[in-house]
């Protein structure tokens, strides 16, 4: 959805409410015209992240948008900053978890330095944290709002939707059943397997 923020800003807008897709083809449909409608070339990415499970989503999607796609994890973040290669990117994606050591990606300081970059997808969207990775914002987004534009030249704008993947319900369902129904075919024995992690963890949390 970071991609159609990007569209929106090369049309001089921001970028409008959205609402449910039948499936990714048809989004991948929609979101292919709308880059080809843009008489510019595709933009670049930087994925953090890119080895796990949202962060291989994300940079597939914009490999499928012909978007060229730099992909960073722990190994290229362990310095803990800063990181200007971010700043050289259009879009920057954040897809990994707010912790105790995690370095800041994007600081304050971005909104008015020189940047190419002018659209963030903050995936992972822990704008409450005390962690925040990207804290040039302090909300989440929503549908009708998508959007917070936090800088204007040159612009920025960053899409936090927390429930994300609802943006593919069928998707994002049959993703979450398979995920979860080999756990819950485990029922019959809870002290093994994740009901036993899931014991052993409330254990060492609630006094007895």
């Amino acid at each position: 959805m970071t991609l159609k923020s990007w569209c929106a800003q090369q049309r001089g807008e921001i970028c409008a409410p959205v609402g449910i897709y039948p499936g990714k083809d048809a989004l991948l449909t929609e979101l292919g015209a709308e880059l080809d409608a843009i008489a510019a070339a595709r933009p670049s990415a930087i994925v953090i992240g890119a080895m796990g499970r949202v962060g291989t989503g994300a940079a597939d999607l914009c490999e499928a948008m012909g978007v060229a796609v730099t992909k960073w994890d722990m190994a290229e973040t362990a310095s803990g900053g800063p990181f200007p290669e971010v700043l050289q990117h259009d879009l920057f994606l954040n897809c990994i978890f707010a912790r105790p050591g995690t370095p800041v990606f994007v600081p304050k300081e971005a909104l008015t330095a020189e940047r190419r970059l002018t659209a963030i997808g903050d995936v992972a969207c822990d704008p409450d944290s005390d962690y925040n990775p990207v804290p040039v914002y302090n909300q989440a987004t929503s549908w009708d709002a998508r959007v917070l534009r936090v800088a204007t030249d040159p612009v920025m704008d960053v899409m936090a939707i927390d429930n994300l993947p609802s943006i593919l319900p069928v998707e994002s369902s049959q993703d979450y059943a398979s995920q979860l129904l080999p756990s819950l075919l485990t029922l019959s024995d809870l002290t093994e397997g994740v009901w036993g992690r899931a014991e052993a963890t409330f254990r060492e949390f609630v006094p007895a």
